[in-house]
């Protein structure tokens, strides 16, 4: 019952969140993959936490716990690397009969430096071997130029608000690069600059105008135009 309510509270507090989509910021399809290792203890099997961008917008994402137990943190970002690797695939020719064009590989950003080097390098390694062969998938990706994975230290995982329960602090700081934004806080905001918009066309020339700083909503005066 505690759970159910912390539920509900946060529902009510976040009702004016939302995703916001514009056209400038970009064309490009790019994504994150990230695990968490040990944090199912009754089961043994990681979490998987993915998330794909179109430009700067959030445009898929997915939690869910992997089918097998992994044996390292490694393995178990590899296998999340290679759930990744099929939707970007999916994404791609998606965005190719949409718009018509050919989309460039897609980049997959992973925080293992180990599992990338198991994903760029065909030879079977000793800590590799007993990974079930359908998780090479990534690889052949990768040798094809599908995919391109990059490295992106854990600070700045995007995934890893969707593999696992955040402190407070590290939650708030992660909800915000996955896309969720106050639109009742962005709606006031345009609504200010446009009044503000209108009457410095009022003023008609005078040396005096007022903007808006929509960042913190704060009203500076600046003297003979624009600061």
């Amino acid at each position: 019952m505690k759970a159910i309510r912390q539920v509900l509270r946060y529902v009510k507090g976040t009702k004016d969140y939302g995703i916001t989509y514009k056209y400038n910021e970009g064309n490009k399809i790019h994504g994150y993959s990230d695990i968490s290792y040990k944090v199912n203890t009754q089961e043994g099997k990681g979490t998987t936490g993915i998330i794909f961008y179109y430009g700067a917008s959030p445009i898929s994402w997915s939690t869910q716990k992997q089918a097998t137990v992994a044996l390292s943190s490694c393995e178990s970002e590899f296998i999340a690397a290679t759930a990744a690797a099929t939707q970007a695939l999916w994404l791609k020719r998606l965005l190719r009969k949409l718009t018509n064009s050919k989309e460039d590989k897609v980049t997959i950003r992973v925080d293992n430096k180990f599992a990338i080097q198991l994903m760029k390098n065909p030879v079977f390694h000793g800590r590799s071997k007993h990974i079930d062969t359908k998780y090479y998938f990534i690889r052949e990706c990768v040798e094809r130029e599908d995919i391109q994975v990059e490295f992106v230290s854990g600070e700045y995982q995007r995934a890893d608000i969707l593999t696992k329960a955040l402190p407070k602090i590290r939650f708030l700081t992660m909800r915000q690069p996955i896309g969720l934004e106050n639109l009742r806080s962005n709606a006031v905001d345009i609504y200010v600059i446009g009044v503000i918009d209108t009457l410095i066309c009022e003023s008609n020339g005078k040396e005096e105008t007022k903007t808006v700083n929509a960042k913190n909503n704060e009203a500076v005066w600046t003297s003979g135009g624009p600061a």
